[in-house]
């Protein structure tokens, strides 16, 4: 019996031509079928374009229909699903996907740094190997990969490190879960228990949550100009291990009194935020006692998206709380 894979699209690099200097790249509908020829390995593709677009344009109702194309595809006999798109949220993609990832069988994301048309196109090397993933028996049950330059990544931890590099994403602090060979995964180390699952699809919009960056000389002063009533969420990417101005406290207790959950997370790139490490006016240990919630591993970007998806459940503080204290560093 054949090896059966779904790919889904919803564009992206991997699926844009250059013009004839090299630059200006743009959705192309005919990069698909071209790049469908580089997939061998007596693999039967079952093509699913959803759509074609950059990856700054994908929202939560495409997620919502790769889900449903994806469940469908493995409850009709699928071995495994593919998801190409832009690189540029595809983090954001394989993290919210994972979500709500609910079979055995992998759901791989992957895409390209460089056009289809591009003499050194990554974009088929990168297809082939998400199909092998896809078809790996040692990726059964991992939940949702991202697959890049050789390697698989769990969706929780990865993150593009590179705007221009071919090795453009990387997992912090365990580094890739495997490297991809020809029939397995040869695995790097052993993944953790899959998290914070959530049941269905995502709604076609979620409810405003912005990102607020700390820093020198930053007070979250918008906030005065940001009414509670406008807001469902708030994420702070704070500096250190999840720090803001201690001017900035009275702004964010203000939110918090009103019900607003506040989650802070930390901007550097790894190490995450701390719960006890320090106690002074904008700490964590601050932030904790005023009400707020802190990221842990979790970056602004995925933080921000767990918040989402939690409030369009209808989580309480309690909820929230406990989803993020399994991030907890």
């Amino acid at each position: 019996m054949s090896t059966k894979i779904a790919l889904l699209s919803l564009g992206g690099t991997i699926f844009m031509s250059q013009d004839p200097a090299g630059g200006k790249a743009r959705p192309d509908d005919g990069a698909g079928g071209r790049l469908l020829t580089t997939v061998g390995d007596g693999v039967e593709i079952d093509s699913r374009p959803l759509a074609n677009v950059s990856s700054s344009d994908v929202r939560p109702r495409h997620l919502a229909a790769v889900l449903t194309q994806a469940r469908a595809a493995i409850d009709e006999g699928a071995d495994g699903v593919v998801l190409t798109q832009g690189t540029d949220t595809l983090e954001e993609t394989a993290f919210l996907l994972e979500r709500y990832w609910d079979r055995d069988a992998p759901l791989v994301v992957t895409g390209a740094m460089r056009p289809a048309s591009d003499l050194g196109a990554d974009g088929p090397a990168n297809l082939r190997d998400a199909v092998r993933t896809a078809t790996a028996p040692s990726a059964r049950g991992l939940g949702v990969l991202v697959v890049f330059d050789g390697h698989a990544h769990l969706a929780d931890p990865v993150t593009k490190a590179s705007s221009r590099s071919l090795s453009a994403f990387v997992s912090d602090p365990s580094g890739p879960l495997a490297i991809i060979e020809q029939d397995d995964l040869r695995l790097l180390h052993r993944p953790l228990p899959r998290t914070v699952r959530l049941p269905g699809s995502p709604p076609d919009r979620f409810p405003a949550v912005p990102v607020l960056a700390a820093g020198l000389d930053e007070d979250l002063a918008l906030l005065d100009h940001l009414p509670p009533e406008q807001l469902r969420g708030l994420v702070i990417a704070g500096v250190g291990m999840g720090h803001v101005s201690p001017t900035a406290m009275p702004r964010l207790r203000r939110l918090l009194e009103a019900g607003i959950p506040v989650v802070v997370a930390s901007r550097t790139r790894s190490g995450g935020t701390s719960t006890h490490h320090y106690a002074y006016p904008g700490s964590e240990v601050d932030l904790l006692e005023a009400g707020a919630t802190m990221a842990g591993l979790l970056p602004a970007a995925k933080a921000r998206l767990l918040l989402q998806a939690l409030l369009a459940t209808g989580a309480g503080p309690e909820q929230i709380h406990e989803a993020f204290s399994v991030y907890a560093s």
